[in-house]
Protein backbone atom coordinates (compact mmCIF):
# COMPACT_ATOMS: atom_id res chain seq x y z
CA UNK A 1 0.00 0.00 0.00
CA UNK A 2 3.00 2.54 0.71
CA UNK A 3 4.58 1.66 -2.54
CA UNK A 4 1.23 2.56 -4.20
CA UNK A 5 1.11 6.07 -2.52
CA UNK A 6 4.27 6.93 -3.24
CA UNK A 7 4.33 5.69 -6.78
CA UNK A 8 4.58 8.34 -9.24
CA UNK A 9 4.19 10.81 -5.84
CA UNK A 10 5.18 14.22 -8.17
CA UNK A 11 2.54 13.44 -10.49
CA UNK A 12 -0.41 13.33 -8.20
CA UNK A 13 0.88 16.46 -5.65
CA UNK A 14 1.13 18.22 -9.43
CA UNK A 15 -2.46 16.69 -10.43
CA UNK A 16 -4.03 18.30 -7.09
CA UNK A 17 -2.61 21.66 -7.72
CA UNK A 18 -3.23 21.51 -10.82
CA UNK A 19 -7.27 20.81 -10.13
CA UNK A 20 -6.72 23.66 -6.96
CA UNK A 21 -6.32 25.59 -9.76
CA UNK A 22 -8.82 24.54 -12.15
CA UNK A 23 -11.17 25.08 -9.25
CA UNK A 24 -10.25 28.46 -8.52
CA UNK A 25 -10.67 29.43 -11.76
CA UNK A 26 -13.89 28.36 -12.22
CA UNK A 27 -15.37 30.38 -9.18
CA UNK A 28 -13.65 33.07 -9.87
CA UNK A 29 -15.14 33.30 -13.80
CA UNK A 30 -18.36 32.27 -12.33
CA UNK A 31 -18.02 34.27 -8.95
CA UNK A 32 -21.42 31.95 -7.55
CA UNK A 33 -24.10 32.98 -5.23
CA UNK A 34 -23.13 31.86 -1.25
CA UNK A 35 -25.36 31.65 1.90
CA UNK A 36 -23.56 33.83 4.68
CA UNK A 37 -24.16 35.14 8.41
CA UNK A 38 -22.80 37.88 11.06
CA UNK A 39 -24.07 38.21 14.70
CA UNK A 40 -25.36 41.60 14.96
CA UNK A 41 -26.32 43.47 18.00
CA UNK A 42 -29.74 44.38 18.58
CA UNK A 43 -31.10 48.08 19.04
CA UNK A 44 -33.42 49.22 21.11
CA UNK A 45 -35.37 52.41 19.35
CA UNK A 46 -38.18 54.85 20.58
CA UNK A 47 -37.91 53.97 23.58
CA UNK A 48 -39.69 57.43 24.91
CA UNK A 49 -42.70 55.48 23.78
CA UNK A 50 -42.86 53.42 26.67
CA UNK A 51 -42.11 56.04 28.99
CA UNK A 52 -45.34 58.36 28.02
CA UNK A 53 -46.94 54.58 28.88
CA UNK A 54 -45.00 55.22 32.62
CA UNK A 55 -43.28 51.78 31.58
CA UNK A 56 -39.78 50.80 31.60
CA UNK A 57 -38.37 47.97 30.33
CA UNK A 58 -36.03 44.97 29.93
CA UNK A 59 -34.47 42.90 27.16
CA UNK A 60 -35.68 38.95 27.91
CA UNK A 61 -32.56 37.53 26.53
CA UNK A 62 -29.63 38.35 24.20
CA UNK A 63 -29.49 41.30 22.42
CA UNK A 64 -27.48 39.84 19.68
CA UNK A 65 -29.38 38.13 16.28
CA UNK A 66 -27.87 36.43 13.37
CA UNK A 67 -28.31 37.74 10.26
CA UNK A 68 -28.49 35.54 7.39
CA UNK A 69 -27.97 37.03 3.70
CA UNK A 70 -26.66 35.90 0.22
CA UNK A 71 -23.44 37.39 -1.59
CA UNK A 72 -21.63 36.86 -3.90
CA UNK A 73 -17.69 34.68 -3.47
CA UNK A 74 -15.82 37.48 -4.18
CA UNK A 75 -17.31 39.67 -1.94
CA UNK A 76 -17.75 37.94 0.53
CA UNK A 77 -15.14 39.35 2.36
CA UNK A 78 -16.33 43.22 1.70
CA UNK A 79 -19.30 42.38 4.07
CA UNK A 80 -18.72 43.11 7.63
CA UNK A 81 -21.13 43.05 10.90
CA UNK A 82 -20.91 46.27 11.11
CA UNK A 83 -22.49 46.97 7.85
CA UNK A 84 -26.16 45.83 9.19
CA UNK A 85 -28.16 47.72 11.61
CA UNK A 86 -30.81 45.42 13.63
CA UNK A 87 -33.48 47.31 15.66
CA UNK A 88 -37.04 46.64 17.01
CA UNK A 89 -39.13 50.10 17.33
CA UNK A 90 -41.18 50.27 20.87
CA UNK A 91 -43.72 51.56 19.35
CA UNK A 92 -44.73 48.17 18.17
CA UNK A 93 -44.72 46.60 21.89
CA UNK A 94 -47.65 44.88 22.49
CA UNK A 95 -48.92 42.69 25.84
CA UNK A 96 -47.31 39.77 24.64
CA UNK A 97 -43.68 41.21 24.70
CA UNK A 98 -42.76 40.11 21.43
CA UNK A 99 -41.11 43.42 18.93
CA UNK A 100 -40.19 41.67 15.35
CA UNK A 101 -36.86 42.61 14.43
CA UNK A 102 -36.08 44.90 11.47
CA UNK A 103 -32.22 44.59 9.26
CA UNK A 104 -30.99 47.13 7.15
CA UNK A 105 -27.59 47.47 5.44
CA UNK A 106 -25.49 50.16 4.52
CA UNK A 107 -26.04 51.91 1.52
CA UNK A 108 -22.76 50.74 -0.16
CA UNK A 109 -23.15 47.95 0.41
CA UNK A 110 -26.51 47.63 -1.12
CA UNK A 111 -24.93 46.29 -4.37
CA UNK A 112 -23.21 43.34 -2.96
CA UNK A 113 -25.70 41.82 -0.93
CA UNK A 114 -29.36 40.70 -2.04
CA UNK A 115 -31.86 42.30 -0.17
CA UNK A 116 -34.69 39.87 0.09
CA UNK A 117 -32.21 37.60 1.36
CA UNK A 118 -32.06 39.48 4.47
CA UNK A 119 -33.12 37.68 7.18
CA UNK A 120 -32.50 37.74 11.30
CA UNK A 121 -32.71 34.59 13.69
CA UNK A 122 -34.73 34.98 15.85
CA UNK A 123 -36.88 37.21 13.79
CA UNK A 124 -38.68 38.69 17.27
CA UNK A 125 -37.52 40.08 20.60
CA UNK A 126 -39.11 39.72 23.35
CA UNK A 127 -39.39 42.52 25.80
CA UNK A 128 -40.28 42.56 29.71
CA UNK A 129 -42.33 45.92 30.47
CA UNK A 130 -43.11 46.99 33.84
CA UNK A 131 -44.26 50.21 35.62
CA UNK A 132 -42.34 53.07 35.62
CA UNK A 133 -41.82 53.99 39.46
CA UNK A 134 -40.05 57.62 40.33
CA UNK A 135 -39.49 58.11 44.59
CA UNK A 136 -37.98 60.85 46.51
CA UNK A 137 -35.36 59.19 49.36
CA UNK A 138 -33.98 61.52 51.84
CA UNK A 139 -30.41 61.13 52.17
CA UNK A 140 -28.67 59.52 55.29
CA UNK A 141 -24.84 59.70 56.63
CA UNK A 142 -23.31 56.96 57.26
CA UNK A 143 -20.03 57.91 58.66
CA UNK A 144 -16.62 55.64 58.71
CA UNK A 145 -14.61 56.59 61.51
CA UNK A 146 -13.81 59.54 63.97
CA UNK A 147 -11.18 61.45 62.87
CA UNK A 148 -8.29 62.63 65.10
CA UNK A 149 -8.10 61.47 69.01
CA UNK A 150 -10.30 64.09 70.65
CA UNK A 151 -12.18 64.66 67.76
CA UNK A 152 -15.44 64.21 66.12
CA UNK A 153 -17.98 64.70 63.06
CA UNK A 154 -20.51 67.39 64.26
CA UNK A 155 -22.93 68.63 61.72
CA UNK A 156 -23.02 67.43 58.45
CA UNK A 157 -24.40 68.77 55.35
CA UNK A 158 -25.24 67.16 52.14
CA UNK A 159 -25.61 69.52 49.27
CA UNK A 160 -28.78 68.35 48.38
CA UNK A 161 -29.95 66.04 50.86
CA UNK A 162 -32.45 64.08 49.06
CA UNK A 163 -32.60 62.44 45.53
CA UNK A 164 -35.22 61.04 42.97
CA UNK A 165 -34.91 57.45 41.74
CA UNK A 166 -36.72 56.38 38.82
CA UNK A 167 -36.92 52.86 37.58
CA UNK A 168 -39.07 49.78 37.51
CA UNK A 169 -41.32 49.44 40.86
CA UNK A 170 -40.26 46.38 41.81
CA UNK A 171 -36.45 47.71 42.15
CA UNK A 172 -37.26 51.03 43.75
CA UNK A 173 -39.33 48.39 46.05
CA UNK A 174 -36.03 47.17 46.68
CA UNK A 175 -34.90 50.54 47.86
CA UNK A 176 -35.78 50.85 52.09
CA UNK A 177 -33.25 54.16 52.07
CA UNK A 178 -30.02 55.97 50.57
CA UNK A 179 -27.31 57.27 51.93
CA UNK A 180 -23.73 58.67 51.49
CA UNK A 181 -20.62 56.84 52.99
CA UNK A 182 -18.48 59.59 54.29
CA UNK A 183 -14.72 58.38 55.32
CA UNK A 184 -12.98 60.84 57.91
CA UNK A 185 -9.68 60.03 58.23
CA UNK A 186 -7.45 59.90 61.80
CA UNK A 187 -5.62 62.27 61.33
CA UNK A 188 -8.51 64.96 60.25
CA UNK A 189 -9.30 67.88 62.87
CA UNK A 190 -10.69 70.55 61.02
CA UNK A 191 -13.73 70.90 59.00
CA UNK A 192 -13.70 69.77 55.14
CA UNK A 193 -15.64 68.83 52.37
CA UNK A 194 -15.78 66.68 49.10
CA UNK A 195 -18.54 64.56 47.79
CA UNK A 196 -20.15 61.24 47.12
CA UNK A 197 -22.14 59.15 45.73
CA UNK A 198 -25.82 58.15 47.30
CA UNK A 199 -25.93 54.87 48.12
CA UNK A 200 -28.60 51.95 48.05
CA UNK A 201 -29.78 50.49 51.50
CA UNK A 202 -32.14 47.55 52.15
CA UNK A 203 -34.15 47.13 55.11
CA UNK A 204 -31.16 45.29 56.68
CA UNK A 205 -28.92 48.01 55.98
CA UNK A 206 -27.27 46.13 53.42
CA UNK A 207 -26.32 47.77 49.94
CA UNK A 208 -27.56 47.43 46.82
CA UNK A 209 -25.95 47.20 43.07
CA UNK A 210 -28.67 48.92 41.17
CA UNK A 211 -26.43 50.99 39.11
CA UNK A 212 -27.26 49.79 35.80
CA UNK A 213 -31.12 49.62 36.44
CA UNK A 214 -32.22 53.25 38.27
CA UNK A 215 -31.39 56.66 37.34
CA UNK A 216 -30.93 59.25 39.83
CA UNK A 217 -31.33 63.15 38.96
CA UNK A 218 -28.02 63.87 41.32
CA UNK A 219 -25.32 61.45 40.71
CA UNK A 220 -22.73 63.36 42.82
CA UNK A 221 -23.49 64.65 46.44
CA UNK A 222 -21.57 67.52 48.06
CA UNK A 223 -21.27 67.38 51.94
CA UNK A 224 -19.55 69.62 54.41
CA UNK A 225 -18.05 67.85 57.39
CA UNK A 226 -17.49 70.26 60.92
CA UNK A 227 -14.67 68.50 62.84
CA UNK A 228 -15.12 69.56 66.86
CA UNK A 229 -13.74 69.22 70.12
CA UNK A 230 -15.46 65.92 71.84
CA UNK A 231 -15.58 64.47 75.18
CA UNK A 232 -17.08 60.63 75.60
CA UNK A 233 -19.25 60.69 78.67
CA UNK A 234 -21.11 58.07 80.65
CA UNK A 235 -25.01 57.54 80.36
CA UNK A 236 -26.75 57.40 83.85
CA UNK A 237 -30.53 56.07 82.42
CA UNK A 238 -32.64 57.10 85.11
CA UNK A 239 -35.49 54.36 85.53
CA UNK A 240 -38.58 55.31 87.61
CA UNK A 241 -42.01 53.73 89.03
CA UNK A 242 -42.64 50.28 90.50
CA UNK A 243 -43.37 46.66 88.60
CA UNK A 244 -46.08 44.35 89.48
CA UNK A 245 -46.56 42.61 92.66
CA UNK A 246 -44.79 39.54 92.09
CA UNK A 247 -42.17 40.78 89.75
CA UNK A 248 -38.52 42.82 89.62
CA UNK A 249 -36.78 44.95 87.86
CA UNK A 250 -33.70 43.64 86.92
CA UNK A 251 -31.96 46.50 85.36
CA UNK A 252 -31.46 48.01 81.53
CA UNK A 253 -29.67 46.37 78.29
CA UNK A 254 -28.35 49.12 75.49
CA UNK A 255 -25.63 49.11 73.17
CA UNK A 256 -25.29 52.82 73.92
CA UNK A 257 -23.38 53.24 77.48
CA UNK A 258 -21.63 56.43 76.75
CA UNK A 259 -22.16 59.37 74.13
CA UNK A 260 -19.66 61.62 72.06
CA UNK A 261 -20.39 65.05 73.19
CA UNK A 262 -19.03 68.12 71.16
CA UNK A 263 -18.65 71.84 72.68
CA UNK A 264 -16.40 74.59 74.06
CA UNK A 265 -13.61 73.64 76.27
CA UNK A 266 -14.77 74.78 79.69
CA UNK A 267 -18.30 73.74 78.88
CA UNK A 268 -16.49 70.08 78.78
CA UNK A 269 -14.23 70.39 81.65
CA UNK A 270 -17.39 70.74 83.64
CA UNK A 271 -19.07 67.60 82.59
CA UNK A 272 -18.60 63.98 84.23
CA UNK A 273 -21.93 62.38 82.95
CA UNK A 274 -25.57 62.92 81.33
CA UNK A 275 -28.48 62.19 83.14
CA UNK A 276 -30.98 60.34 80.61
CA UNK A 277 -34.99 61.06 82.28
CA UNK A 278 -37.56 60.44 80.57
CA UNK A 279 -41.12 59.39 81.01
CA UNK A 280 -40.80 56.38 78.61
CA UNK A 281 -37.92 55.00 81.49
CA UNK A 282 -40.84 54.39 83.49
CA UNK A 283 -41.87 50.82 84.47
CA UNK A 284 -45.24 51.47 86.61
CA UNK A 285 -46.96 47.98 86.23
CA UNK A 286 -45.06 46.38 84.06
CA UNK A 287 -44.72 42.78 83.79
CA UNK A 288 -42.19 41.97 80.79
CA UNK A 289 -39.49 43.44 79.33
CA UNK A 290 -40.39 47.11 78.21
CA UNK A 291 -38.12 48.82 74.86
CA UNK A 292 -38.34 52.20 74.57
CA UNK A 293 -36.22 54.19 71.81
CA UNK A 294 -34.59 57.54 73.07
CA UNK A 295 -33.28 60.43 70.81
CA UNK A 296 -30.59 61.28 73.44
CA UNK A 297 -29.88 64.64 72.02
CA UNK A 298 -32.75 65.28 74.35
CA UNK A 299 -30.72 64.84 77.00
CA UNK A 300 -27.61 67.10 76.17
CA UNK A 301 -26.62 69.99 78.65
CA UNK A 302 -26.80 73.29 77.42
CA UNK A 303 -24.07 74.59 75.03
CA UNK A 304 -23.27 70.57 73.58
CA UNK A 305 -24.20 68.71 70.88
CA UNK A 306 -23.72 65.17 69.77
CA UNK A 307 -21.06 63.97 67.40
CA UNK A 308 -22.84 62.48 64.69
CA UNK A 309 -27.03 61.12 64.25
CA UNK A 310 -25.86 57.66 65.45
CA UNK A 311 -27.76 59.02 69.04
CA UNK A 312 -30.84 59.98 67.29
CA UNK A 313 -32.61 56.44 67.80
CA UNK A 314 -31.17 54.64 70.86
CA UNK A 315 -32.77 51.22 71.79
CA UNK A 316 -33.16 50.62 75.66
CA UNK A 317 -34.86 47.48 76.86
CA UNK A 318 -36.11 47.26 80.64
CA UNK A 319 -36.05 43.93 82.03
CA UNK A 320 -38.61 42.56 84.07
CA UNK A 321 -38.35 39.36 85.58
CA UNK A 322 -41.18 37.10 87.55
CA UNK A 323 -40.35 36.06 91.07
CA UNK A 324 -40.72 33.04 92.25
CA UNK A 325 -39.94 30.49 95.21
CA UNK A 326 -37.92 27.95 96.42
CA UNK A 327 -37.89 26.10 99.88
CA UNK A 328 -34.81 25.29 101.63
CA UNK A 329 -35.05 22.44 104.47
CA UNK A 330 -33.17 23.43 107.49
CA UNK A 331 -31.96 20.63 109.86
CA UNK A 332 -33.05 22.14 113.99
CA UNK A 333 -30.01 19.80 115.37
CA UNK A 334 -27.55 22.03 113.41
CA UNK A 335 -29.16 25.58 113.58
CA UNK A 336 -26.76 28.02 115.73
CA UNK A 337 -28.15 28.95 118.70
CA UNK A 338 -28.16 32.96 119.59
CA UNK A 339 -28.06 33.74 123.22
CA UNK A 340 -27.97 30.05 124.68
CA UNK A 341 -26.66 28.88 128.02
CA UNK A 342 -24.25 26.30 128.94
CA UNK A 343 -26.34 25.26 131.64
CA UNK A 344 -29.29 24.27 129.37
CA UNK A 345 -30.45 21.90 126.85
CA UNK A 346 -32.42 22.59 124.26
CA UNK A 347 -34.85 19.95 121.96
CA UNK A 348 -37.54 19.68 118.64
CA UNK A 349 -40.66 18.70 118.93
CA UNK A 350 -39.61 18.63 115.04
CA UNK A 351 -36.32 17.38 113.34
CA UNK A 352 -37.00 19.78 110.42
CA UNK A 353 -38.15 23.24 109.34
CA UNK A 354 -38.97 24.06 105.89
CA UNK A 355 -37.93 27.88 104.65
CA UNK A 356 -40.00 29.53 102.04
CA UNK A 357 -37.68 31.98 99.91
CA UNK A 358 -38.74 34.70 97.25
CA UNK A 359 -36.34 35.46 94.49
CA UNK A 360 -35.35 34.99 90.84
CA UNK A 361 -35.11 31.84 89.88
CA UNK A 362 -31.71 31.91 88.19
CA UNK A 363 -30.82 33.55 91.64
CA UNK A 364 -32.60 30.71 93.73
CA UNK A 365 -31.33 27.99 91.73
CA UNK A 366 -27.75 29.42 93.08
CA UNK A 367 -28.51 29.53 96.45
CA UNK A 368 -27.49 26.91 99.44
CA UNK A 369 -29.31 26.40 102.78
CA UNK A 370 -25.80 28.24 104.00
CA UNK A 371 -26.68 31.20 102.57
CA UNK A 372 -29.32 31.65 104.42
CA UNK A 373 -27.24 32.54 107.58
CA UNK A 374 -30.35 30.89 109.82
CA UNK A 375 -29.62 31.05 113.49
CA UNK A 376 -32.29 30.21 116.03
CA UNK A 377 -33.11 32.55 119.01
CA UNK A 378 -32.85 31.46 122.59
CA UNK A 379 -31.82 34.56 124.68
CA UNK A 380 -33.35 35.34 128.24
CA UNK A 381 -35.42 31.51 127.69
CA UNK A 382 -35.68 30.02 131.04
CA UNK A 383 -37.16 26.24 131.11
CA UNK A 384 -39.96 25.50 129.17
CA UNK A 385 -41.06 24.70 125.50
CA UNK A 386 -41.81 28.12 123.16
CA UNK A 387 -42.42 28.33 119.72
CA UNK A 388 -38.97 28.73 117.50
CA UNK A 389 -37.93 32.01 116.29
CA UNK A 390 -35.37 32.09 113.60
CA UNK A 391 -33.94 35.09 112.15
CA UNK A 392 -32.52 35.62 108.52
CA UNK A 393 -29.27 37.00 107.13
CA UNK A 394 -29.61 36.76 103.63
CA UNK A 395 -28.32 38.27 100.35
CA UNK A 396 -29.70 41.17 98.48
CA UNK A 397 -32.31 39.84 96.08
CA UNK A 398 -33.68 37.55 98.44
CA UNK A 399 -37.38 37.24 100.62
CA UNK A 400 -37.81 34.99 103.40
CA UNK A 401 -41.57 34.92 102.88
CA UNK A 402 -42.64 31.78 105.42
CA UNK A 403 -41.12 28.75 107.48
CA UNK A 404 -43.10 26.09 108.66
CA UNK A 405 -43.64 26.53 113.14
CA UNK A 406 -42.00 24.47 115.73
CA UNK A 407 -41.45 23.87 119.19
CA UNK A 408 -37.83 24.57 120.99
CA UNK A 409 -37.78 22.96 125.00
CA UNK A 410 -35.46 24.20 127.48
CA UNK A 411 -33.99 22.12 130.01
CA UNK A 412 -31.61 21.96 132.90
CA UNK A 413 -28.39 20.49 131.69
CA UNK A 414 -27.35 17.48 133.95
CA UNK A 415 -31.01 17.34 136.00
CA UNK A 416 -33.42 14.77 136.41
CA UNK A 417 -37.44 14.82 135.57
CA UNK A 418 -38.42 15.71 138.94
CA UNK A 419 -36.03 18.42 139.79
CA UNK A 420 -37.55 20.38 136.59
CA UNK A 421 -39.38 23.14 136.86
CA UNK A 422 -41.32 23.42 133.35
CA UNK A 423 -43.42 26.40 131.97
CA UNK A 424 -45.29 25.44 129.34
CA UNK A 425 -46.10 27.82 126.77
CA UNK A 426 -48.50 27.73 123.70
CA UNK A 427 -46.53 25.92 121.03
CA UNK A 428 -48.76 27.87 118.75
CA UNK A 429 -46.42 29.90 116.61
CA UNK A 430 -47.22 32.52 113.48
CA UNK A 431 -44.83 32.17 110.42
CA UNK A 432 -42.35 34.88 110.85
CA UNK A 433 -41.18 37.01 107.66
CA UNK A 434 -37.84 38.92 106.87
Amino acid sequence: MKEKLLNNLGLKVASLVLALGVWMAVVNISNPVINDSQLVPVEVRNEEALKAANLTYEIDGKNVVAVSYQVRTRDRSLVKASDFHAYVDLKDYNVTGAIPITVEINKDKESLVKSDTIAAKPMVIRIKAEQLQTKKFDLQVDTIGTGKEGYRPGTINLVPDNVTVEGPESVIGLINHMGVEIKINNNVSSDFSSSGTPLFYDANGNKLDLTDKVTVNKPEIDYYVQMLKAKELPLNYEVTGQVAKGYRYTGLETEVKSVSVVGTKSVLASLTSIAVSSDKLNIDGATKDKVVQLDLSQYLPPNTTLAGDKYKDVSVKLKVEPLTTRVFTLQLNELDKKGMSADYSYSFDKQTCDVTVKGLKEDLDALKEENLNAVLEVSDLNPGTYPGQLHFEIGEGFEITVYTPFNVTVAMEHTGPAQTQETTVSSTSESASQ
